[in-house]
């Protein structure tokens, strides 16, 4: 079989590919670190200007100011298939990280902090363009790309202007990295969390232990509880991940709080851990319960348009010589939003490595040059 031009150009794409990674990944931007991430979106606002791109920056408060990008069609008069690039290039990893974790290259692995999660995806799609570009191919319509700056933090500051350019446009393609198999994330699982606390009342523990109400027995009660709601069939799971309470060793416990990690792949189960967490009430009377939180990411279900554009996917893919398999994750991602809208919408396709938010993170540099080729097929058709 005739390999297809789209992935030779692709691979010819490599130095270029990674001194944009690099560039990017040299540039520290944990999430909460305002000036950091303003730097990066200066930098990188700079780059897609050089590459052509209408670049228009969305300045943020209190998180860095996110790029919108824009390049529009240059084929046949029409509308076209407009495409939202969904990215962003905020990390978990706090400024000095560069120091015990380089950026460096081992063969067909390049590794360092925020190249996988997802420096790396945003250079996939400033080089598929480059792509489309060198092999003279129109786009089938206008791109967008999107790189936001609160994404490991849930979105709050640029949930909005997610979810207003998805509804602009008709697909939506999510440039997270694949599974660390490389397999496109035909679904996630959506995301929710809850800060409960508990109030009592104090007492000493070896004079009088019956006059107090303890904050942590109730907690005790609560964490059987609400594990109690996971469900394996259903793949719901929820966990009591944080916890704390009392304040002396021979004090019954006035206070006790913990924090609780929902996933569920339904919106249904959402709403039953949902109606169950709030429904509980602690056993002894005198102790008190606050709820805080809820629901921060739908599901993204299988849906009839994301149905069509997974099958888009595989009929590039069968184009380029290349199979992908596709999965379901436990993460969530901005493009749980979108498709939660009804936009068509598919994750995956940026990077191909591992590691995401652990020492070892990386990319394997072939697969994510294919990667490129795929959002190149993608963006500018048969």
């Amino acid at each position: 079989m005739t390999r297809s031009p789209i992935l030779d150009t692709a691979y010819a794409e490599e130095r270029a590919y990674l001194a944009t990674v690099e560039r990017l990944a040299l540039l520290e931007s944990p999430t909460h670190d305002k000036a950091a991430c303003d730097a990066l979106a200066a930098v990188l606002a700079g780059m897609l200007t050089e590459g052509g791109w209408l670049v228009e920056r969305h300045p943020r408060a209190s998180v860095g100011d996110i790029i919108e990008a824009r390049i529009p069609a240059g084929g046949p008069a029409g509308p076209g298939t407009t495409t939202l690039l969904l990215a962003h290039y905020d990390t978990v990893w706090p400024i000095g990280t560069l120091a015990q974790m380089p950026v460096r290259r081992e063969g067909d692995v390049l590794s360092g902090p925020g190249t996988v999660d997802m420096k790396a995806g945003i250079a996939c799609a400033i080089h598929a363009l480059k792509v489309a570009a060198a092999a003279s191919r129109p786009l089938l319509g206008d791109v967008t790309l999107l790189v936001t700056s609160d994404e490991e933090v849930g979105s709050g500051e640029s949930r909005g202007l997610i979810e207003e350019l998805a509804l602009a446009h008709d697909r939506v393609l999510v440039l997270e990295p694949g599974r660390e198999d490389g397999a496109l994330k035909g679904g996630r699982k959506g995301t929710g969390g809850y800060r409960v606390a508990f109030k009592g009342r104090s007492a000493h523990a070896g004079n009088n232990p019956s006059d107090g109400a303890s904050a942590l027995r109730e907690l005790s009660h609560f964490l059987l509880y609400v594990e109690d709601l996971a469900d394996d069939v259903a793949g719901t799971t929820v966990n009591l991940t944080q916890a704390q309470g009392g304040f002396a060793a021979n004090v019954i416990a006035e206070e006790a709080t913990a924090v609780i990690d929902l996933r569920v792949l339904r919106m249904n189960e959402m709403e039953r851990v949902d109606r169950s967490v709030r429904a509980y009430q602690p056993r002894d009377g005198r102790v008190t319960l606050t709820i805080e939180g809820g629901l921060n990411r739908p599901p993204l279900e299988p849906t009839e348009p994301n149905g069509r554009l997974h099958a888009a996917a595989d009929e590039a893919l069968l184009r380029l010589g290349l199979r992908l398999d596709a999965a379901i994750v436990g993460g969530g991602s901005d493009g749980n939003f979108t498709s939660a809208l009804g936009v068509a919408t598919l994750d995956g396709l940026g990077s191909v490595g591992g590691g995401a938010h652990a020492r070892h993170e990386h990319i394997r540099i072939r697969e994510s040059l294919e990667r490129v080729a795929l959002l190149t097929a993608l963006l500018t058709g048969p």
